[in-house]
């Protein structure tokens, strides 16, 4: 076989190479009444080598459960810090806490040969400026692909922060999953041009979900599969995990 064609079969069997994707929404380690539940435990229950992480909680008193779970996953962590607040109380959370701080992260196991974090601006009574952690991975067969990991806004204007992502991500052309909690039902996050879900089902309010807010939107050069909403992990959401590979 010539160069061509070891080249040839190499991007062929790279491109059958697969891995699980999740996001969860931890809602600051608590659950919809208040109850805390183990956030590491949570993480690793997701069973992906890349999760995405939304309202994570990080206070001077309590243990760090996302990075404990990014030691026992043996995972990079990549993290933004996004609200600095006196309680959970003060967050609209139901439970008691010292102060802390809200923001995002990203644990994976896999390579990640670049990251960048950009601004989506804070709407109209918005708390928290909202951002995007960006990454590009190298899965297995050295094939990259790219992760847009968000939190958009829940006051009705997430549709306009998504068009900024997009318009900064179709600046490269890559193949890219968005992953997060979009705060939009799925008929919309569907809509998005060039994206299609990976994930059908509702996931809150996780106790009796009634829509679906977390999503994984991927690229017509990623192809997904065995996309589920997973059980309840202690969050007001529930994750969603799906099989990702890239042609």
């Amino acid at each position: 076989m010539n160069q061509d064609g070891r080249l040839r079969q190499h991007k062929t069997l790279a491109s059958h190479q697969s891995v699980p994707i999740a996001s969860m929404n931890l809602h600051c380690g608590v659950g919809t009444r208040g109850q805390p539940f183990d956030v590491e435990a949570a993480v690793l229950g997701l069973d992906a080598p890349i999760v995405a992480l939304q309202e994570t909680w990080t206070s001077g008193s309590e243990p760090d459960q996302v990075a404990g779970a990014a030691e026992a996953m043996g995972a990079q962590l990549f993290r933004v810090p996004l609200r600095l607040a006196a309680s959970l109380s003060g967050l609209s959370i139901p439970a008691e806490s010292g102060p802390g701080r809200t923001g995002m992260a990203v644990l994976s196991t896999l390579p990640v040969v670049r990251y960048e974090v950009i601004d989506l601006g804070r709407m109209p009574a918005d708390v928290v400026r909202r951002c995007a952690q960006i990454l590009t991975i190298e899965l297995p067969g050295h094939v990259l692909f790219r992760l847009a990991a968000t939190h958009l806004t829940h006051r009705f204007s997430s549709p306009l922060q998504l068009g900024r992502l997009l318009r900064h991500l179709g600046r490269i052309s890559l193949p890219t999953v968005i992953a997060g909690d979009l705060n939009m039902p799925r008929m919309l996050a569907g809509s998005t041009p060039g994206y299609r879900p990976a994930v059908r089902g509702r996931t809150w309010p996780a106790e009796l979900p009634v829509v679906q807010l977390d999503h994984l939107l991927t690229s017509r050069r990623v192809r997904a599969g065995a996309g589920i909403v997973l059980p309840p992990a202690g969050s007001d959401h529930l994750p969603v995990r799906a099989q990702i590979a890239v042609s």
